[in-house]
C-alpha cells in the first residue's frame, strides 16, 4: 500500500508540489494567494480566455515543472554538502528503484496533455514555450551560485505566464509585465538581499531592502505602492479590473504577516 502512495506522489500532476512545497492548510493557502489567484486573474482579463484550456495548461505545466522539482530533490542533493531534504529516506529509495517508471509516466502525461491542448486550439509555439521549462530547470539544478537567482526568476516567469498564454492562446507582453511585478520580482529581491547561494546584492540591500529581516515590511510597502499603481491603471481602463483583486489580496496578506511578525517580536 505504501508503494501506491509513493508512486502517486511522483506521477500525479501537482501532488508532488503539495507534498514537498505546499504542505498542509498553510501551504495550500499560500499557493492559492501567491500563485493560483494571480494567474487565474491574469488569464480572466484576456479576451480569448478559455477555462478548460487554463486547467489543462496548468496541469501540463506542472507535469513539466515537477520533473525539475524531482530532479532537485533526488539528484541534485547528491552533489551538495548540506542539501535541503524534502523527501524521507523511503521515498528517496523508492525513487531510485522506480525512476525510469516515474519519468516515462511523466512523459506520457506530457504528451497526452499536450495533445489535448492542441485539440483545444493552443498553438505549438506556446507548447514549446512551456516545454522550455525542462531545459531551464535542468540548467538551474546544475548551478549553485548567484546566477541561480536569475535562472530562478526565469522559471517563476514561465510558471506565472504559461497557463495564461495557454488559456488565451496568445503571447502577451502585458501579461509578462504584470506577472513579474505580482510576485516573482519581490521574491527575487528578497533572495538577493538574503544572500542565497552565497550571493548578496549590495545595491538592493542599500536602496531597496536593507536586510532580509525587513522582508515583511518590504512586502507591505511594495504591495501598497503596487495597489495604488494598479488602481490608477484600472481607473484608466476598466477592462483590467481583474488585475486588482490579486494585488489587493497580496497587500492584505502582507499586512497580516507584518503585524504578526511585529507582535511576535514584541512578545
Amino acid at each position: 500500500m505504501q508503494n501506491y502512495f509513493h508512486i502517486g506522489r511522483f506521477v500525479i500532476p501537482m501532488y508532488y508540489s503539495f507534498h514537498t512545497r505546499y504542505q498542509g492548510w498553510t501551504g495550500m493557502m499560500a499557493w492559492l494567494i501567491k500563485y493560483l489567484i494571480p494567474v487565474l486573474s491574469m488569464a480572466y482579463v484576456q479576451a480569448d480566455f478559455d477555462f478548460s484550456r487554463f486547467v489543462v495548461g496548468l496541469l501540463f505545466f506542472y507535469v513539466i515543472y515537477e520533473v525539475g522539482y524531482i530532479q532537485n530533490d533526488c539528484e541534485t542533493i547528491k552533489k551538495e554538502a548540506s542539501p535541503t531534504l524534502r523527501l524521507k529516506a523511503d521515498e528517496l529509495a523508492f525513487y531510485e528503484s522506480h525512476k525510469i517508471l516515474i519519468y516515462l509516466t511523466r512523459l506520457a502525461e506530457l504528451l497526452l496533455l499536450g495533445y489535448a491542448l492542441t485539440k483545444m486550439g493552443v498553438g505549438m509555439a506556446i507548447l514549446l514555450y512551456g516545454t522550455l521549462t525542462l531545459l531551464i530547470f535542468a540548467w538551474y539544478n546544475t548551478i549553485r551560485n548567484g546566477f541561480c537567482l536569475v535562472v530562478h526568476l526565469i522559471l517563476m516567469m514561465l510558471r506565472y505566464t504559461f497557463p495564461v498564454f495557454a488559456a488565451s492562446n496568445h503571447f502577451s507582453v502585458e501579461v509578462a509585465w504584470v506577472a513579474l511585478i505580482l510576485y516573482p520580482l519581490t521574491l527575487f529581491i528578497e533572495r538577493s538581499v538574503k544572500g542565497k547561494f552565497e550571493y548578496k546584492s549590495q545595491w538592493l540591500a542599500r536602496f531597496v531592502m536593507h536586510n532580509y529581516d525587513e522582508r515583511y515590511l518590504f512586502r507591505l510597502r511594495y504591495y501598497s505602492v503596487l495597489l495604488v499603481a494598479i488602481g490608477i491603471w484600472i481607473l484608466c481602463d476598466w477592462s483590467r479590473a481583474a488585475y486588482g483583486f490579486p494585488v489587493l489580496l497580496l497587500w492584505a496578506t502582507s499586512l497580516m504577516n507584518y503585524r504578526s511578525e511585529k507582535y511576535r517580536y514584541k512578545h
